[in-house]
């Protein structure tokens, strides 16, 4: 068989890091991101949870999470989070309202990227007429799809997930800038 035209692979995008360095809630966390996942339909996978042996500077922990919906039969979105906690140490620390709650101390790496497949499930590749009828339609007709990288729905979409984090974690941007780009509808009396 010979090799895969470019149009054939999966289009990779743009990889957003968060870096941060404090003190978060990691159950808030956790819980958020997973039910943003869920909220929009996605099939969550977490497919590695490595908890290593703490050091004297703390924990280290690792989470790789898959998340995939299937925009149409010939579609499908892919989001891979990595999580990677570095010197971590859980601490108590004592709310406005008096209750007790664990907080997680140290750092955090998150890498975020998101991924587009045409033809996930292979169907198209049977027989040759069939990958020419792929190619043409890949090559012609969703061309610009490929040109732009993904579509704009879905990059509003990565930077709420991007919004969502740094919101979790109380980071000064901790909201997306464009949320509102359509306009506010304020009523004027």
């Amino acid at each position: 068989m010979p090799a895969l035209p470019l149009y054939d692979v999966a289009i990779p995008t743009p990889v957003s890091y968060i870096r941060y360095k404090g003190v978060w809630d990691m159950q808030d966390l956790y819980e958020s991101m997973v039910d943003w996942f869920r909220r929009r339909k996605y099939k969550f996978h977490e497919k590695i949870y490595k908890h290593k042996h703490p050091s004297p500077f703390g924990v280290e922990r690792q989470y790789i999470w898959e998340a995939e919906r299937k925009e149409t039969d010939y579609e499908q979105v892919k989001y891979n989070v990595y999580f990677h906690t570095y010197d971590a140490h859980d601490i108590e620390v004592i709310m406005p309202d008096g209750k007790k709650k664990v907080f997680t101390k140290g750092r955090i790496w998150i890498e975020l990227k998101v991924q587009f497949s045409y033809d996930w499930e292979g169907r198209w590749n049977e027989n040759e007429f069939y990958r020419y009828l792929k190619d043409f339609y890949n090559k012609y007709v969703t061309r610009k799809r490929y040109m732009e990288g993904y579509s704009p729905k879905f990059r509003t979409e990565f930077y709420n997930l991007y919004a969502v984090i740094t919101n979790r974690l109380r980071m000064e941007s901790d909201e997306f800038e464009h949320a509102h780009q359509a306009g506010v509808h304020v009523r004027r009396v």
